[in-house]
């Protein structure tokens, strides 16, 4: 009998934590897939995910797609709106309970062994592997992987991902449908208002039967988030609709090459600040995370395998969370210096956006688009370097 119960015990049921299941399930490994909550459960989201995101999965998820965009409606604190279409998708719309648990499924299809309703109070590593504690409940395994999301505190126990930068967002629901409120549109849109101090902005989603409407902003603002999410409701003539579900999350960022393994426990998805800082957007890279330590942990190239993982992390990953940020700068450099003629511009000259949309499809990175900046990135660069406030 092995002296472990399992090969791997992964902490967080969401898109990281039943991806890496998956995968890692699917080689034949033996592996505890542990959740707090029970699913399907809710998650503050604004559930837009990009089209790329799909194409990293095995299996279809029409049966959980709400809504598909192609078009993109952008406003500055409510003026200078403009649309631009993409002509096709560029990201699918879902409830964030029927997405995850669709991916928890097939998870569990493969072989990996679901646990909910279990917190996680205390580990231990041993010489060669680690041994996690609940109420009433003690495992082991040869490997943890903490994919508990941005606040992880699993993460937190292992000492991992305590110095990642974070922001916050603030979500609210409620049940109408798009068209009913724009019947004049030609299809469901997403809708971005940007140009808030020193960044941030609020999105409105469409699904079946609900729309998401959120902000996200730096810490600092957090106690605004409200009071803008009301004065976004007004503006888009829904703040006598009744809200359903309002709920407040953080997000965080990897800027550094913070340590996000250790040679038994690693950090995947939010719990890794996997999220870029033009979107806020951590879904795709939760999936890709999911992915890399699994094929790291399957492969079993060398004798410290996480460490094969945060390197392909920093190979595959940080360089486009890098570029996101630097993007994310300049962007908001440009918006608040000059905002009318840069809304102008953006909204008329269609390489900006159709950049954008080919990183959301997948069929290029934000590191590729940046580098058609040339010199105006390595200047930014320099610039960002230089600036410690920019959050």
């Amino acid at each position: 009998m092995s002296e472990y119960d399992f090969d791997v015990i992964i902490v967080g049921a969401g898109p990281a934590g039943s991806t890496a299941a998956h995968d890692l399930a699917k080689s034949g490994a033996k592996v505890l897939l542990l959740d707090k909550e029970k699913f399907p459960r809710y998650k503050a989201c604004g559930g837009g995910i990009p089209i790329r995101t799909e194409k990293m999965l095995p299996f279809p998820i029409d049966s959980v797609i709400e809504d598909s965009v192609h078009l993109l409606r952008v406003s500055a604190l409510g003026k200078h709106s403009f649309t631009r279409d993409c002509g096709e998708p560029f990201a699918h719309m879902v409830l964030r309970n029927r997405f995850d648990n669709l991916l928890l499924e097939q998870a569990q299809i493969t072989g990996a062994e679901f646990r909910p309703k279990t917190t996680i109070q205390d580990l231990k590593l041993t010489k060669n592997g680690v041994v996690i504690t609940a109420e009433h409940f003690t495992a082991s395994s040869k490997f943890l992987i903490c994919a508990d999301g941005a606040h992880s505190p699993v993460g937190k126990l292992a000492g991992l991902g305590t110095t990642l930068a974070e922001c916050a967002a603030w979500e609210v629901e409620i049940q109408a449908k798009y068209q009913d409120i724009y019947p004049k549109t030609s299809g469901a849109t997403a809708l971005i208002d940007i140009g808030f101090q020193p960044w941030g902005y609020a999105w409105m989603f469409p699904k079946a039967e609900v729309l998401s409407i959120g902000i996200v902003t730096p810490r600092s603002q957090a106690p605004k988030m409200k009071k803008r999410i009301q004065n976004y409701l007004e503006h888009l003539h829904i703040a006598d609709y009744p809200i359903d579900i309002a709920k407040g999350h953080k997000i965080r960022f990897r800027r550094n090459a913070e340590q996000i393994a250790k040679k038994r426990i690693a950090l995947i998805g939010d719990a890794a600040g996997l999220a870029d800082e033009f979107t806020q957007e951590g879904i795709s890279y939760a999936i890709h995370s999911g992915k890399l330590v699994a094929k790291s942990l399957i492969s079993g190239e060398n004798t410290d395998p996480l460490k094969n993982y945060e390197n392909a992390v920093d190979q595959y990953i940080q360089p486009e969370l890098n570029a996101a940020r630097l993007i994310s700068f300049m962007f908001q450099g440009m918006l608040h210096r000059f905002q009318k003629p840069w809304m102008f511009a953006t909204g008329h000259a269609p390489f900006l956006w159709k950049s954008f949309f080919e990183v959301q499809r997948g069929n290029s990175t934000y590191d590729k688009e940046l580098k058609k900046a040339g010199p105006l990135g390595f200047v930014a660069n320099q610039m960002l370097q230089r600036n410690s406030k920019y959050e």
